[in-house]
């Protein structure tokens, strides 16, 4: 194990909300971003992302071909009435403008919505490249995309190269000021109509400040969708955060229930046990550099190097976790070169075997299984862990990690038995030392649940928040609906926001579903927002009803489920469809309550027969079958699914973590900043 005075970690950077190593790296959503060990003999390591941007070749031309690059002089503190350092008050923010399907007026009356893509913690053409769900849905809407990006980030960065000097301007509030500021000056310059809608997408980091700024801008943000957006990974949330979740999430992927070869888990964790062994001297490490595919200079001189490539190792299946996606995708190399489908799967192939191999067959099975990542180009003949492939790109390299020891203190452990990984638990203490030595600065660790609220977010509305199980992300995410208003969706099949990627045809049916939901609730926001012009108080000006079955204030009370409001709209021919019809706003089935508490046994046989039963339209393990209503039917059987995943995964470790409560997030450890992505 690393201890504190061996091991501190800064943070990489999803795209989306969003690898780096588990408990020596910062894990991202998408981008690598470096790190620093420090090494038993007191020295440092700078740990290199594999990829540092956005691969020219990989941008869809189609899509570029619909947009407008612009810049904006950006206010650079929004808060402070004291001038910023050198009189600089302004930095250039680059947005897009996509406005190829955009109407000013709908036929249904309403006018044509803003969706506003919230940049993350990277290059915005990133997100402009892979958001599906914005792009399919702009002409049914009649939408106009904007997709902003973050200060400090991909091109938008202050002080040109003197940017690390003055990185105290880089915070997510500051962020959604931005936003804010860019969405009205949007309304001005294209003289939108009143009652015009501004729906915000944003997944991993993305989708925390999604969800965040419609909590703090209600009035420029009319409805969020929040994907893979861990808004609960702090500390002083209540009940606890299980800091250890993520890990948990990774080896649920490795493991017979997601699909993965039975003797996936117990082969990686054998792993580390043999890198220990062969790892305290010169003969040992010799071995283990072989066994593991090393470049022939790269040598291994002390224990502390072993710890930085057990570290490296485990980084890669964080990363495939987090994009382990049902079909070949470049999302998470962030277009150099594909992943497979289900890459964790495909790396727990080579450690499928096991019964006779010796020490040397299943070093060379893990070299294989992390060469699904770090060899996803199959042109590597050996592995140079202490050497990015992009060194000299670090522009961005470490603003996550600031961004983490300022306002975003993610605790993150691993414990070595209910994960795959090895002992680490997560240590407070030195994560302070270490943002104080790298950055001077002190983290507040409340701060984040202080700010925005933690788990008491009841009073927001217009808000849905999606995870998929596949992704070790959803442990901090919002997995039970809030509020009427503020439902949680589940894709038990799902990876990184599998939900905002384009469609595709091995999507599983429960991404399908819950993009059908997502653009009801969208539809709905869009007709909230007309009915609310104040130069249309009776909204007269909405040709297809009133929406009174809609969430929020405007519905009069019952959010979603105000099915009698809908019905008397549906008989003044305001229903769009016949599900809206039948039961009424966007209502979903009942839905099963899993208690992140409480544990509750369960087996894929029992939720085989809640499928099937759901299938069959009855009502099974709380969930209404639904009769003769497909969609009532298929989120019977996401539900289902999703039942089945959180009983045999997550019940038993959640309700360890209520029983330890904060004091466990308080323990030994290393500091470990994730980029989101």
């Amino acid at each position: 194990m690393l201890s504190p005075r061996s091991t501190t970690l800064s943070l990489w950077s999803c795209a989306a909300l969003a690898v780096v190593l588990l408990s020596s790296f910062t894990v991202q959503a998408i981008l690598p971003r470096p790190g620093l060990v420090r090494l038993g003999n007191g020295l440092s390591r700078k740990l290199q992302r594999p990829f540092s941007s956005v691969a020219t070749h990989s941008l869809r031309k189609d899509l570029l071909a619909q947009c407008k690059l612009q810049l904006r002089n950006a206010s650079l503190d929004h808060f402070s009435r004291v001038p910023p350092a050198g009189d600089v008050t302004t930095f250039p923010q680059r947005y897009f403008v996509c406005a190829s399907h955009w109407q000013r007026e709908n036929p249904d009356g309403t006018p044509g919505p803003i969706f506003f893509y919230l940049g993350n913690e990277a290059d915005v053409t990133l997100y402009l490249n892979n958001t599906g769900l914005m792009w399919e849905s702009a002409a049914d809407f009649g939408a106009m995309l904007v997709f902003a990006e973050h200060r400090y980030y991909g091109e938008s960065v202050p002080y040109g190269k003197a940017v690390k000097k003055h990185m105290g301007y880089l915070s997510a509030e500051q962020a959604m000021a931005d936003y804010a500021q860019l969405i009205m000056e949007l309304k001005e310059q294209f003289q939108l109509p009143q009652g015009t809608a501004v729906i915000g997408f944003g997944g991993s980091y993305g989708g925390m400040l999604a969800a965040w700024m419609r909590l703090k801008y209600p009035h420029v943000l009319d409805g969020a969708i929040a994907a893979s957006a861990p808004i609960w990974n702090f500390l002083g949330e209540v009940p606890a955060f299980d800091a250890g979740s993520f890990a948990k999430g990774v080896t649920y992927d490795a493991s017979e229930l997601a699909g993965s070869a039975p003797a996936c888990v117990d082969n990686v964790k054998a792993t580390w046990d043999v890198m220990a062994s062969y790892g305290n001297d010169d003969a040992g490490r010799k071995f283990l550099a072989g066994g593991l595919r090393l470049c022939p200079d790269v040598s291994l001189k002390s224990s502390g190097d072993v710890q930085y490539l057990r570290a490296w190792l485990g980084a890669a299946w964080d990363y495939m976790a987090m994009g382990n996606f049902p079909y070949p995708s470049s999302y998470i190399t962030n277009g150099h070169g594909q992943l497979p489908a289900f890459p964790v799967r495909a790396a727990c192939e080579p450690l499928a075997g096991g019964d006779d191999w010796v020490d040397a067959d299943l070093l060379d099975a893990m070299a294989a299984a992390v060469g699904v990542f770090y060899n996803h180009t199959g042109d590597l003949e050996c592995f140079d862990p202490f050497a990015g492939t992009d060194p000299d790109s670090d522009h961005d390299a470490n603003w996550w990690d600031y961004q983490w020891c300022a306002e975003m203190l993610m605790p993150f452990s691993k414990d070595g038995d209910s994960d795959m990984f090895w002992p680490e638990p997560f240590d407070l203490a030195a994560s302070v030392a270490a943002c104080q030595d790298s950055w001077g600065v002190t983290p507040r660790p409340l701060w984040a649940t202080t700010q925005w609220g933690g788990r008491r977010i009841t009073a927001g509305s217009n808000i849905v928040f999606s995870n998929g199980l596949l992704d070790p992300w959803h442990g901090g995410g919002v997995l039970e609906d809030v509020s009427d208003s503020m439902p949680a969706v589940i894709i038990p099949e799902g990876a990184h926001h599998l939900d905002l990627m384009f469609s595709h045809p091995d999507d599983p049916l429960s991404v399908i579903e819950v993009r059908k939901f997502q653009r009801d609730s969208i539809r709905d926001w869009i007709q909230q927002a007309a009915q609310q012009n104040p130069s249309n108080p009776s909204g007269s000006s909405v040709k297809r009803g009133q929406a009174a079955g809609s969430g929020g204030a405007a519905s009069g009370g019952g959010g979603f489920r105000q099915r009698a409001a809908t019905a008397a709209a549906a008989a003044a021919g305001g229903v769009r469809d016949s599900h809206r019809q039948v039961h009424g706003g966007i209502q979903r089935p009942h839905r099963l309550q899993l208690d992140p508490r409480q544990h509750v046994s369960g087996d894929m046989a029992a939720a085989a027969a809640a499928i099937q039963a759901g299938a069959n339209g009855v009502a099974v393990d709380g969930c209404g079958g639904g009769g003769g209503c497909p969609m009532h039917r298929a989120w019977c059987t996401v539900r289902g699914w999703a039942a089945a995943a959180w009983r045999r995964v997550w019940a038993p470790a959640a309700a360890a973590a209520g029983v330890q409560g904060q004091q466990a997030a308080a323990g030994a450890g290393a500091h470990v900043s994730r980029r989101l992505g």
